[in-house]
């Protein structure tokens, strides 16, 4: 059932345009490539940002170990000599 106080409307008119009024056109163009250089710029600039972080705390954590590695060898016990040596058996006189 249609509604019988409504009109139907009008279908819209073709109104020409030119191809340049419907075209970005090379202003567009250079807009365009304009704001993607600068997103391009700021997405390298935070890439080598996280980069140069990551590369830091790799060689901070060389330092650790290795200053973990010289503690633990300088508190390590250091075997004596004689201890290295087995003992002369008490029948067998080795040294004359």
């Amino acid at each position: 059932m249609m509604f019988p106080f409504t009109t139907p409307s009008p279908s819209p008119t073709d109104i020409p345009t030119e191809p340049w009024e419907a075209t970005p056109g090379v202003e567009g163009f250079l807009l365009g490539f304009f704001f993607l250089g600068i997103v391009l710029a700021f997405l390298m600039w935070a890439m080598n940002r996280q980069l140069r972080r990551i590369k830091h705390s790799a060689a901070a954590e060389q330092r650790r170990a290795a200053e973990a590695q010289r503690a633990k060898e300088s508190t390590a016990p250091r075997p004596e000599k004689a201890a290295e040596e087995p003992p002369a058996e008490p029948g067998n006189p080795t040294d004359s």
